[in-house]
């Protein structure tokens, strides 16, 4: 079997001694076992995810279950997704109020995903919204879809990372807006392999979350509603089949809200983590997943009690409902959303 690497582009090939031969887009090349084990040559890092599934495409029926129809199918059936938009004028208007209405929110790497779902639904509930991500072209998208909601918006191309240009993004967007209610630390250097991935989790996902709260503190202080949501991810709280440093950085970010949650409480501050399970989109992890690695993909997705992965949309209503003063006496949670992808009993 051979395979092109969705992230990387790295051509992955299986070989008849049970290894997987990997070429990098440079010309680089290396042997490792399937356990990421490595062998030989020049190249010395593989994606974990992506030998056991080209070196031993027949994987174990415990891990992939048997499945009925395609991934496609399968995604689709289970509890559906709730249509929460439409209006019936019989029933009256019963829907809670999240007093969220005026309010100012800071969301980093806003422009596709889940980042971008929740900058939706923050501005459909009459919210001012301030984004950031590395690329001018989908700012410019996200901001006139913002503002067709209604929202005044102030958006920025920022990298996380760089902490001088980050602090002074929130001073402007604090500026512009008039203040900050909530900040959602999204921002994630994605997982890989290596060290290199491990120090982009640290800069990104951790450094900027801590970053991001010290900056924005002085402004939330001044909020008779001040909250703060880190986006983790379910990798921190159970094994998820691969050990790699995204697990540890979004672990992290848990401890460190729950610390920020009891720190921060006597200056009217709420902090809150929500870790998502597996959430399917275009263009995102899991298309990329389902069209290299379709084994992986079906197994996950079999793992959904549910039936069906999340949408960033769904993953937006919890962030945004727990940012809201409608749950005033909740700090120092973490919320899982995942549909049962996880199986742990959390007391």
């Amino acid at each position: 079997m051979k395979l092109r690497h969705p992230v990387s582009q790295a051509i992955y090939t299986s070989q008849d001694d049970g290894t997987v031969h990997v070429e990098s887009e440079d010309g680089r090349t290396g042997i490792f076992k399937l356990d990421g084990r490595w062998v030989r040559g020049e190249l010395k890092f593989a994606d974990p995810h992506m030998l056991p599934f080209v070196g031993e495409p027949s994987l174990p029926s415990h891990r992939t279950r048997s499945m009925s129809g395609s991934g496609e199918s399968r995604q689709r059936s289970g509890v559906p997704v709730p249509d929460l938009l439409g209006n019936d004028p019989t029933k009256g208007s019963r829907g809670m109020e999240l007093g969220l209405n005026g309010k100012r929110v800071l969301v980093t790497a806003a422009t596709r995903g889940i980042g971008l779902a929740i900058a939706q639904t923050f501005a459909d509930q009459g919210c001012s919204v301030a984004i950031c991500a590395r690329g001018d072209a989908g700012l410019e998208t996200t901001s006139k879809d913002l503002e067709a909601r209604g929202a005044r918006v102030f958006a920025k191309s920022v990298d996380v990372a760089d902490g001088d240009s980050f602090r002074s993004f929130i001073a402007e967007a604090a500026a512009d807006l008039g203040g900050l209610d909530v900040y959602v630390s999204n921002a994630s250097g994605g997982a890989g392999p290596g060290e290199q991935a491990w120090q982009g989790g640290f800069d990104v996902d951790v450094m900027g979350a801590v970053r991001g709260v010290e900056a924005s503190l002085p402004f939330l202080e001044e909020s008779d509603a001040a909250s703060v949501v880190f986006i983790a991810s379910t990798a921190a709280i159970e094994y998820l089949g691969v050990t790699q440093g995204y697990n540890a950085m979004k672990a992290a970010l848990i401890t460190h809200a729950s610390d920020l949650s009891q720190s921060l409480a006597n200056r009217g501050v709420r902090v809150n983590t929500v870790s998502p399970g597996p959430v399917y989109f275009e263009g995102g992890n899991w298309e990329m997943i389902k069209q290299a690695m379709p084994q992986m993909y079906e197994g996950a997705l079999a793992q959904c009690a549910i039936g069906r992965m999340g949408t960033p949309e769904e993953v937006a209503r919890a962030v945004v409902f727990l940012a809201s003063p409608a749950a005033s006496l909740i700090t120092g949670a973490n919320l899982v959303v995942d549909g049962g992808f996880t199986k742990r009993a959390a007391f």
